[in-house]
């Protein structure tokens, strides 16, 4: 839908794209803080919560050390926007099977939990999908083509779900591990990903604003989960 969305606008101001990502960061910054952790404490003790988000930020950091860009990254000749495009395609698929493992593992917890973190990193991908669409429509692909692009890098996070959903399932400790992996894979994707991309776009506080807003609306909707 974010690709779809990206078809409409050739391209967004930098105080959107900076609103919206700060946004987006601040979302995920509070379900990590409020519902992803919480849980994963609960199932298996801070220990294990611990050390899954430790190995979650070790696992992404490991992955920033293939070839690629941050989402918002762009080149203003035209003959390289396709190459953006598909660059930034291959990080967001590399980032979506953390987060697939996230809601896996939150449904095999608790069914409002998988339901809960599935709305909040569809709103997260929204940006994703129109930052990755955005500079393949500029290169002149074809509109089918851009969105088929933006649902295939989608697809690495229905494998994540799926081994999420298996594995964390066996027992409570290791389902304290995997969403405390998820946990650690979303911060580390929020703190180098999308904070620096907000403010880096941003004129004045525009970023910031965008980020205590996500917070706060983060932490009304896990409120309003658990009611």
């Amino acid at each position: 839908m974010g690709g779809i969305i990206g078809l409409q606008f050739r391209r967004l101001s930098g105080r959107a794209y900076s609103v919206v990502l700060g946004f987006s960061a601040g979302v995920m910054i509070s379900v990590v803080a409020f519902d992803l952790m919480p849980e994963a404490i609960e199932s298996g003790g801070l220990v294990l919560a611990i050390g899954g988000l430790i190995a979650g930020v070790i696992l992404v950091s490991l992955l920033d050390l293939l070839p690629h860009t941050h989402f918002m990254a762009s080149d203003r000749e035209s003959s390289r926007f396709y190459k953006t495009g598909v660059i930034v395609g291959l990080g967001i698929a590399m980032h979506n099977l953390p987060e697939g493992l996230a809601i896996g593992a939150g449904y095999a917890h608790d069914v409002t939990l998988g339901l809960g973190l599935a709305l909040v990193i569809a709103v997260h991908n929204f940006p994703e999908g129109m930052a990755m669409a955005c500079p393949m429509v500029i290169a002149g692909m074809k509109p089918l083509r851009v969105v088929l692009a933006t649902m295939a890098a989608g697809v690495p996070m229905a494998i994540g779900a799926l081994l999420g959903s298996l594995v964390g399932g066996m027992s409570s400790g290791l389902l304290s591990l995997c969403l405390g992996l998820a946990g650690g894979a979303m911060l580390f994707v929020t703190c180098d990903e999308l904070i620096p991309d907000a403010q880096e776009l941003g004129s004045g506080h525009s970023g910031s604003f965008g980020i205590v807003a996500g917070v706060v609306v983060g932490i009304l909707f896990t409120s309003l989960l658990k009611v």
